[in-house]
């Protein structure tokens, strides 16, 4: 039986009640003896012990964290200051993504943030909880742009319409059916 194979109920109720630990690394530590014990002993329903049984489950390895990484993908808004959250950090992103949905993902030690099929901006993993991480030239263009997200909108001239002007006799012979063909 593996740690992820136990029902937290069955944890809450046989390994927490009592439980003393002086930091994370014992709690683990106790935790994993814990597990390998209860995988040993004899279950008082199937009257086996679980770790003959994953023998005949004739289960097949999950394929490995890299051949899924590139699928593990999430959304996320930008901020209107240029920033996406990710796992407790807000990581910069080209000043024209502000406010649009973005995918955000982790590739081994570096962030990436995509838009649109592209990657528009990688930095690496902080560790630093509630950090900021900027993009170099993040806010490149602004300027020009005067502070829009969007190009600025002028007016167009269009053609004028030339509409035909008939009296109101017409439209009420129409409505009475009798100048319709």
């Amino acid at each position: 039986m593996s740690v992820e194979h136990i029902d937290v109920g069955f944890v809450k109720d046989n390994f927490w009640p009592g439980r003393r630990f002086t930091g994370m690394a014992d709690l683990n530590r106790q935790a994993l003896t814990w597990c390998q014990e209860q995988d040993r002993r004899i279950h008082g329903t199937t009257g086996e012990r679980p770790c003959g049984l994953m023998q005949d489950e004739q289960l097949n390895p999950l394929p490995s964290p890299d051949r899924l990484q590139k699928f593990l993908r999430e959304e996320r808004k930008v901020s209107m200051d240029g920033f996406v959250s990710w796992d407790g950090v807000r990581y910069g992103v080209p000043w024209r993504y502000n406010g649009r949905t973005v995918l955000v993902r982790q590739v081994g030690t570096k962030i990436e943030i995509w838009a649109e099929g592209e990657c528009i901006a990688t930095h690496e993993r902080s560790d630093r909880w509630s950090g900021l991480i900027r993009l170099p030239n993040q806010y490149e263009g602004l300027d020009a742009a005067e502070g829009r997200i969007a190009p600025k909108a002028i007016a167009v001239r269009v053609a004028q319409t030339n509409v035909e002007q008939r009296p109101l006799e017409v439209y009420e012979q129409f409505a009475l059916g009798v100048g319709a063909c």
